[in-house]
């Protein structure tokens, strides 16, 4: 059985190897809890794991772990083939990804870091649809994995959204969740009809609120007063992770309303502030 360190050799190296050979089976590479894996068939990728990614993101979130174990086991057949290209131009995409995180990595040298809004404050930012997403999951409880689960973008995309926030002062990484009451990753599950709302689903509810109050604004608004909804919805959802519940939410709307009296008139923040409220009202 062929088996090793990777702190001695690199995985590219690795399936490289394998795939001269020809060899068929199953990578099995560990790293504390986490587990991936790569199969081939005389010597071809046609299947990787890693979490709940499967294919070739699979093979890019497991070529940039620097430590760890792995094993080849052979003769082990895939139980689903979601690789399709030729291993040569995987490597060669894995090689790109690696010089990628070799920059990212200054700024985030672990996925397992939980990154964590800081105060805005008047400062002037501007996000696209795909980073306020990302945005709206930050709360000093997910890390980068679990905010890459909750949006289903890869890792590394997310990597590079957050060490941009990172970079721009709006966003400092910890390596533990913060400690309070509401410091329980999230997850997708919605309470049972009648049923009372965990503190972490609570979260989450208002959280969604946040992101509707975002996205109604913009299309009342228009782009004229995109960077005040970002920063008053950012804003929302640092207090919304900080306990302050719906009070948060009820917050970020006044503020954009207040602000839409002032750019647009009074017609327009009637319209939006009509629709905010049933955002907010909203079970």
């Amino acid at each position: 059985m062929f088996q090793g360190s990777l702190e001695e050799v690199k995985l590219p190296d690795v399936i490289q190897l394998m795939s001269v050979s020809a060899k068929s089976g199953c990578f099995v590479l560990t790293r504390d809890q986490a587990e991936g894996r790569i199969y081939l068939e005389e010597g071809n990728i046609v299947h990787a794991v890693c979490g709940k990614t499967q294919g070739e993101e699979a093979i890019y979130a497991l070529a940039i772990w620097d430590k760890g174990q792995f094993r080849f086991d052979q003769d082990v057949a895939p139980p689903n083939k979601t690789v399709a290209k030729p291993n040569t131009k995987i490597l060669m995409e894995v090689a790109r990804k690696l010089d990628e995180w070799r920059v990212l990595s200054k700024r985030i040298p672990s996925l397992d870091l939980i990154p964590e809004l800081d105060s805005l404050g008047h400062k002037k930012v501007s996000f696209n649809t795909q980073e306020w997403h990302v945005l709206s999951k930050i709360n000093g409880v997910n890390s980068i994995n679990r905010i890459a689960e909750m949006t289903h973008l890869p890792a590394m995309e997310v990597a590079k959204l957050v060490y941009g926030l990172v970079a721009s002062g709006l966003v400092h990484l910890r390596e533990t969740p913060k400690a309070s009451p509401d410091a329980n990753p999230l997850d997708n599950r919605k309470p049972k009809q009648g049923a009372a709302r965990s503190p972490e689903e609570e979260v989450e509810w208002l959280s969604n609120k946040v992101e509707k109050i975002y996205q109604y604004s913009k299309n009342v608004l228009g782009e004229i007063a995109h960077s005040v909804i970002q920063r008053h919805c950012a804003n929302g959802v640092k207090n919304v992770n900080q306990g302050k519940g719906i009070s948060a939410v009820i917050e970020a709307a006044s503020q954009i309303v207040k602000a839409a009296q002032i750019l647009e008139g009074p017609e327009k923040s009637k319209e939006l502030t009509a629709g905010l409220k049933r955002i907010i009202k909203e079970p």
